[in-house]
Formats: structure tokens, C-alpha cells, sequence
């Protein structure tokens, strides 16, 4: 598989809350890396098992924060060299706690080594992020102050 058949599964397997389709794809080495993270939510995550754990904590069918994930509009784009894919797309999901529907669009720019993803950097708006978890925190939509800081092992209470 190339660069963007590899993004590509990892996309539909995410689109499923398929932690483990996703894991399939991901290098032991993987850096993981969130540059607009919140407060309290870790900007670079590094190492496969570290990486899932994380994934199962947002998007796992069992434990994850959010139910009735989807993305769309999901556009794959070739970077300037073969190992260089961008993905822009939508994600939207309930929040399974609150209720909250959680709308997000996101750039991300994927490093694809030895037919695995290696190096993965999202760009999001992190304010819905932060409405989403204050959902839980509080058992109501509302914002979370500018300061505060944010745990998802906190939030799912």
C-alpha cells in the first residue's frame, strides 16, 4: 500500500471507533501531535502503546468520550515528497456522557515510513474540544474557563 491507501484505512477505521484497525496501521514508533492541545491534554504522544491507550480514551467503543463517531468529507492529498500525505476532513459525534454534539474540522499531516504511519499531527479547533469535555465535567454544554485544566480520566468521572 502507498502513503494514502495507508491514510486512508486509518481514516475508515477511526470513522468506525475501530481503535485496533487503526493500531494495525500505526509504527511502534509513532509520535502523535496536537499542537492547539487544551490545557491538561497532552500535546505530543509518543510510542504505539501510548498512542492507543489515548485513542481508546477518546474514541473506543468501550471507554472512548465520544459515541456515534463519523467523519467526512475526508480528502486525502499527496505531500511533497512520497512519505508526505495531508488529510482534510469532518468529525462529528455524541459525547456519550452528556449528549453534547461535538463538531470538529480537522488538517492533518501524516508521515507514512515502511508502510506505516509514523509521524501523525492534527490541527483542530480546540475550542469544541473544550465545550465537548466541559459537557461531562459539568452534565451540561458550557465553556470551560481559559486556564482550566482538562482530564479525560477526570471528565469521564
Amino acid at each position: 500500500m502507498n502513503g494514502k491507501e495507508i491514510v486512508s484505512k486509518f481514516l475508515e477505521a477511526e470513522a468506525k471507533q475501530d481503535v485496533q484497525g487503526m493500531a494495525d496501521v500505526l509504527a511502534e514508533n509513532i509520535v502523535f501531535e496536537m499542537p492547539f492541545a487544551l490545557p491538561g491534554l497532552p500535546d505530543r504522544v509518543e510510542g504505539k502503546g501510548t498512542v492507543v491507550e489515548f485513542l481508546e480514551q477518546f474514541l473506543g467503543k468501550e471507554r472512548g468520550l465520544f459515541t456515534g463517531w463519523d467523519l467526512h468529507n475526508i480528502r486525502i492529498y499527496p505531500g511533497g515528497d512520497p512519505d508526505l500525505v495531508f488529510a482534510e476532513l469532518a468529525g462529528q459525534g455524541v459525547v456519550a456522557q452528556s449528549g453534547y454534539q461535538y463538531r470538529q474540522k480537522y488538517i492533518i499531516l501524516f508521515r507514512v515510513s515502511d508502510g506505516r504511519i509514523s509521524h501523525w499531527r492534527e490541527y483542530l479547533n480546540p475550542i469544541p474540544l473544550r465545550e465537548a469535555i466541559a459537557s461531562v465535567q459539568t452534565g451540561q454544554v458550557s465553556v470551560v474557563k481559559q486556564n482550566e485544566t482538562i482530564s479525560l480520566r477526570q471528565a469521564r468521572g
